[in-house]
């Protein structure tokens, strides 16, 4: 339906509009031309420019030669073939009858090298008359750039003096035909700054200002909307702050469970302190037993033993520092030798169907604690190991040193961590095993989290485990570079 608020107006905004258009159209094609055309004089004027620097140098050559000089000139005319070549760059592309003459110009500088006599007068010549051209030329688009400058000009004055009346036009007719009526919408404003969201009822609306009536009653129900949005959001958010609150609750219980966790700490350090004394013994027994070996692999394998139970008097110690918030000092330790041992032990203990692999740089030395470290990639071995279980596999410990980091890495056959351990991550007493305890990783984590490290649990495809121990360690090259 036309609507009878725009019929004053249209009429004088499609004539405004079109010859608005056509003015800014001719404009625009008159200006394009124009660029054109100057830019056409441009590049006859640099090929005037580069046409005159010829003219002199040969004259200059031409004067020498008058004069005594030697013959020939060749970085005269050199200079001169460069500026003839030239010509076709910033003089625009030249025609049939500009390279015709430039042809010609080429072989008489050539014969000028030999017969500068003859030669150069016939040049001066042909480039007289080529300048002669250019200039007519450069004249005839000049008379033509001013031609059409004043039409611009003069469309100009025509549109000066009609859009300002066009304009007024059109703002008389807006003004009895679109202000005034959008006057009286003011008292309907000034009720939804109450909130008073209620329509307004069109009964006896005049056909004129039916369609924005309808339109402001459109923008209530739009607000109404809106404010009901805004109350569900609301209520929303107040549901979010209960949600919240329950996290809360619950990790109040988690603090209480760990409170429960250090007071089982409490009772392993009086246990460690305990088991001390009956290690002891044994050391000295299987010293003692070791000095009455005389077979090489007797006295290595007693050799482990007594290393393990040194390791494990150091781990009882460990656990007794714990309780005194006394960690382990770290100290330089040769990678390659630590996990070297550490598999030799481990080996023994394997069952026949399960392969161990070491991937270790031979020269990487790290500070690092020593036992802790020990023990972690014996926690993860284990665990690869119990995961494999009688089914024949392959575990491999790899190690690397990147982004300042000493990386250990313990990858398996096994059937690999569940959904569960892998979204909700490492967890002390959360094992998929049935005879597990849990507290294997969780050990490890809390063992690289002293540390300010990482352990990360993925699995391989298409089977397997792949766990990643990250912990900070300062390389000895590193140290040593840094020190100098």
């Amino acid at each position: 339906m036309k609507s009878i608020l725009l019929r004053p107006t249209r009429l004088v905004g499609v004539v405004f509009a079109l010859v608005l258009t056509l003015a800014l159209g001719t404009l625009s094609l008159f200006t394009w031309l124009d660029f054109k055309r100057i830019e056409s004089i441009r590049a006859h004027v640099n090929r005037t420019s580069l046409l005159e620097d010829s003219v002199v140098v040969l004259k200059d050559v031409q004067l020498r030669l008058a004069s005594g000089g030697r013959v020939p000139y060749p970085e005269q005319l050199q200079a001169v073939r460069a500026d003839l070549d030239q010509i076709p760059v910033k003089g625009a592309p030249v025609g049939p009858y500009m390279r015709e003459r430039l042809d010609q110009l080429k072989r008489l500088l050539a014969q000028a090298e030999t017969q500068p006599a003859t030669a150069l007068p016939s040049a001066l010549t042909l480039l007289s008359e080529m300048l002669e051209r250019e200039n007519r030329i450069q004249l005839e688009q000049l008379d033509t750039v001013y031609g059409y400058a004043k039409l611009d000009s003069q469309l100009a004055l025509v549109a000066l003096l009609g859009f300002p009346s066009l304009a007024l036009l059109t703002l008389w007719a807006l003004r009895q035909r679109v202000l005034r009526p959008i006057g009286d919408l003011r008292n309907f404003l000034s009720r939804l700054s109450d909130g008073d969201f209620a329509p307004v009822s069109l009964a006896g609306i005049d056909p004129m200002l039916l369609p924005l009536f309808e339109n402001y009653n459109q923008m209530v129900n739009r607000l109404e909307q809106l404010e009901q949005a805004n109350r569900q959001r609301t209520v929303s958010l107040e549901q979010e702050v209960r949600s919240a609150t329950q996290v809360l609750l619950q990790q109040q219980q988690s603090l209480a469970r760990s409170e429960r966790l250090a007071a089982a700490g409490e009772v392993s350090a009086t246990l460690a302190h305990e088991l001390r004394n009956p290690i002891a013994g044994i050391q000295v027994t299987l010293a003692n037993l070791r000095s009455e070996f005389r077979d090489p692999v007797l006295v290595e394998r007693m050799d482990l033993v007594i290393g393990e139970l040194n390791r494990i008097t150091r781990l009882l110690n460990g656990l007794l520092q714990q309780s005194r918030h006394v960690p382990e000092t770290p100290r330089m330790v040769g990678v390659s030798r630590l996990i070297q041992d550490l598999a030799t032990l481990i080996r023994y203990q394997l069952p026949l169907h399960i392969q161990l692999v070491t991937e270790v740089p031979d020269d990487l030395r790290c500070r690092l604690p020593e036992d802790a470290v020990r023990q972690a990639v014996l926690n993860l071995v284990l665990n690869s190991v119990a995961a494999l279980g009688d089914a024949p596999g392959k575990v491999t410990i790899r190690i690397d040193y990147r982004n300042a980091a000493l990386c250990i890495e313990v990858l398996d056959d096994g059937p690999g961590f569940d959904d569960v351990l892998l979204s909700g991550g490492v967890r002390a007493f959360v094992t998929s095993r049935e005879s597990g305890t849990g507290l294997g990783l969780a050990i490890v984590k809390r063992f690289a989290h002293d540390l300010g490290g990482e352990l990360a649990i993925a699995n391989r495809a298409p089977r397997g485990a792949h766990v990643t121990l990250s912990l900070p360690a300062v390389r000895e090259d590193v140290r040593h570079a840094i020190a100098d």
